[in-house]
């Protein structure tokens, strides 16, 4: 398979919503205390959207290029690693916010206030060299 003008336009939908994600959670994601419980809402679902979104776009890549078949929300990730999309440290760096990702869907009652900070302050930077990666492998403009 290739590179078509359709695949791009669904990666960029995808990380435009990761970029919103991101930009939220650089701006807002020291708020996320324990008395802030909207702020804390909006900070789990922007990861959660972040993370949808970010492996919703590597499938597309996955899919479309043929690229070995993922097992699971980190194998999708670690795929486009092992194709030298994005680096081996951004990987490591990033594959903690994969597992979250099963607490925010699976765990939602138990995560705390701090939790939830701690994720956004650590995995929300790490959004925009994904897309920024993602859209260069691609040459998406």
């Amino acid at each position: 398979m290739f590179v078509t003008a359709e695949l791009r336009d669904s990666v960029q939908k995808n990380l435009v919503k990761v970029d919103e994600c991101a930009t939220w959670l650089k701006n807002h994601g020291e708020e996320v205390s324990v008395g802030n419980l909207t702020m804390k809402l909006a900070a789990e679902r922007a990861l959660h959207v972040a993370i949808e979104c970010a492996t919703d776009a590597a499938n597309l890549v996955i899919d479309a290029l043929v690229m070995r078949d993922p097992g699971g929300y980190s194998d999708i990730i670690r795929v486009l690693m092992e194709e030298d999309v994005v680096s081996r440290d951004w990987f490591a760096a990033f594959e903690g916010a994969l597992d979250f990702r099963n607490h925010l869907v699976r765990r939602y009652a138990n995560l705390t206030a701090e939790e939830v900070h701690q994720a956004a302050v650590t995995y929300g930077p790490l959004l925009p060299a994904y897309s920024e990666a993602l859209r260069s492998y691609l040459d998406i403009v």
